[in-house]
Formats: structure tokens, C-alpha cells, sequence
């Protein structure tokens, strides 16, 4: 009897989990996909109307290279048509570099620059080794660089916060990009490393 009641009771719950399964997965990821290119779009506009107050700010900060969800860096791309997202990535770290040099003239920011200076200058140098970028990137494209004139002391602040906040964005991005090594041979379940 205890045997038959376990056996009732096994059933149930086995039951019971499955009727809880998520129902229309593939539906829900393609919505999960379109709301959250349309979140990058909205957050682009608003951020790019909020930067544009200051127009002294705005010449440094539109300077900035933005990483975007056309930029192709999604897993599926990248392994099989990576050039586009790893120049997106090369340039953008130019930009950086280049805003870098304006934000350390900033008394205010200058030891903040010279802690990320040199780890930005080994991943432009490290990409060069991990991933052909011959092809994909000209490497005698100059990014505009601000003399940071006529940015009043507490801009200063908020341009280097500002600045470093989005570095830290672009790195989570890069981090995730090469975690497993050069993107064109990203598989599944794969720790590849650089090639």
C-alpha cells in the first residue's frame, strides 16, 4: 500500500513539473530579442539628448564610439562572421583612447586615466595577436581628439565619470566577446583560447 501510494505520489509531482514548463519558449525569446533592441534603441536617443546639454561636454563625449546591437557581437555572428564586431571593438577602443587623452588633462581624472591606460593600450595590442585584424581594420584611421578646452571645472567631473562608467560598459562587452578566445572559432561548450 505504501508502495502504491509512493508510486501515486511520484507521479503527481512529475505531472505537476511538467504542466509548469514555460509554454511558447521560441515565441517568448524572439519578443525577449525585438524589446530588447528596442530598449538599446530608446536608451541610445535618451542618452545621446541628456549628453547633448553642455555643448563643451558634447564635443568630447560624442567623440565616443558607442557599441550597438547592430554591431553583430551576438554568439551566433561571431562564429561565423566575426570581422564585423571585432573592428566595431578595435575602433571603439581607439575612441577611448583618444577621450582618454582629453579626460587626463582633467586634474580630477588624470589617476583614473593612468590606472586604464595601459590595460586599454594591451587589448588593442592583445587583439592584434588573438584575431586577424590586417583585413577588418586600417590601422591609420585617427580618432578626433578634444584639447578639452572650454570645459568648465565641474564638467570636468562629470565628463570623467561619465568617460569611465562607459569604458567599464564597453569592457563588459569586450570581456564577454573574448572570454572564450578569438570570436571565429567560438563553439558550443568551447574554452578556446586565442589562436
Amino acid at each position: 500500500m505504501a508502495f502504491a501510494f509512493a508510486t501515486f505520489a511520484a507521479v503527481f509531482l512529475l505531472l505537476a513539473t511538467a504542466s509548469c514548463a514555460p509554454a511558447g519558449t521560441q515565441d517568448a525569446c524572439a519578443d525577449v530579442r525585438k524589446s530588447s533592441l528596442e530598449l538599446n534603441r530608446i536608451a541610445k536617443t535618451v542618452s545621446e539628448l541628456a549628453r547633448n546639454g553642455s555643448k563643451d561636454m558634447s564635443d568630447v563625449s560624442a567623440s565616443l564610439l558607442w557599441m550597438e546591437a547592430n554591431d553583430m557581437c551576438d554568439p551566433g555572428t561571431l562564429k561565423h562572421e566575426p570581422v564585423t564586431c571585432v573592428r566595431k571593438i578595435f575602433k571603439a577602443i581607439r575612441s577611448y583612447k583618444s577621450v582618454l587623452k582629453t579626460v587626463d588633462r582633467f586634474p580630477c581624472c588624470s589617476g583614473y586615466v593612468s590606472s586604464v591606460k595601459k590595460a586599454l593600450h594591451n587589448m588593442e595590442t592583445d587583439m592584434g595577436k588573438c584575431v586577424k585584424l590586417s583585413e577588418a581594420i586600417n590601422h591609420q584611421e585617427e580618432s578626433h581628439t578634444s584639447n578639452g578646452q572650454g570645459i568648465r571645472d565641474y564638467e570636468q567631473l562629470i565628463l570623467c565619470h561619465y568617460t569611465m562608467d562607459r569604458l567599464f560598459s564597453f569592457s563588459i562587452l569586450a570581456a564577454r566577446v573574448f572570454a572564450v578566445g578569438d570570436p571565429a572559432h567560438h563553439t558550443e561548450g568551447s574554452v578556446q583560447k586565442c589562436m
